[in-house]
């Protein structure tokens, strides 16, 4: 903050509008805001881009449709470790139309990657990373629920990572998209040790496909014992998908014992769809 910086009861005044109204613009990201104790304070160059219309109505077009830059403005909630301001900007994205693939593929996703890329650059706290990823997943446990599907499912699919990979943000999202899709989903997230992994599908019911996610490349021997405890308790047709950025190719899937790579979240839903119809 600096002494030039205005707070939102004088941008109200200045635009002609409610506080609240204001307010929500900084809760929705559409108007970058720094909290200093209680109270929001603006840039007055934020300002002036946001009264010349610049930045709130900047859209770029996605398919004949004008999309908001919702993956900017959620990582800037995150960023400030705003969870409530994080939580409404998700909202509004679905209210604005958006579906549940959009919320994460195309917002979420990005906006973790942003931060990502930042910390690695050496352009963020690390505190301010491990904050991010931590609201992340409060807010796909707050908006998990609405994965969920009616209806019989078609069957169950066991989701992890192996031991030495801390990583839980992904699978997290790629368990609820494969739920909004109508299987049960069993996570049993990052770090699992080879045994404990294979015993959880040996004790799954209606089993019909095992993920595992690598993000690292040095994840990747504690993925082919995990593959390899896995093949041990169930039966050879069990379909086991790899993928993430730690498996670059469909060579190091088959090196690493597993039936398919999966280069992305709709490869892995047509390949389990694959695997329903076959049952």
């Amino acid at each position: 903050m600096t002494n030039s910086d205005v707070s939102l009861h004088d941008v109200a005044e200045m635009l002609d509008v409610h506080y609240m109204t204001v307010y929500r613009y900084v809760r929705q990201g559409q108007l970058p805001a720094t909290k200093v104790g209680r109270s929001w304070y603006v840039k007055p160059s934020d300002l002036e881009l946001f009264r010349d219309a610049k930045v709130h109505t900047s859209e770029v077009s996605e398919g004949g449709r004008k999309v908001a830059p919702w993956a900017e403005r959620l990582e800037a909630q995150l960023i400030q470790g705003d969870q409530r301001g994080a939580a409404e900007i998700m909202e509004a994205v679905l209210r604005s139309g958006h579906d549940l693939y959009f919320l994460y593929l195309q917002v979420l996703s990005p906006a973790m990657g942003a931060i990502g890329a930042k910390w690695a650059a050496g352009n963020l706290e690390i505190f301010v990373e491990h904050r991010a990823s931590n609201i992340a997943l409060r807010l796909i446990g707050q908006f998990g629920p609405r994965f969920a599907r009616r209806g019989v499912s078609k069957g169950t699919v066991v989701l992890g990572s192996p031991a030495d990979e801390m990583h839980t943000l992904s699978t997290s999202m790629v368990a609820d998209l494969i739920r909004l899709e109508g299987w049960n989903v069993s996570d049993v997230g990052a770090n699992m040790p080879a045994e404990a992994f294979a015993e959880a599908i040996r004790q799954g019911e209606d089993v019909v496909a095992v993920c595992i996610g690598v993000t690292m490349p040095g994840s990747l021997p504690a993925a082919q014992a995990t593959i390899g405890a896995i093949r041990k308790v169930v039966p050879r047709d069990l379909p086991i998908l790899v993928g993430g950025a730690g498996v670059a190719s469909d060579e190091v899937a088959r090196e690493l014992g597993a039936d398919r790579r999966s280069g992305s979240v709709y490869e892995l839903i047509e390949v389990l769809g694959e695997v329903a119809h076959r049952s």
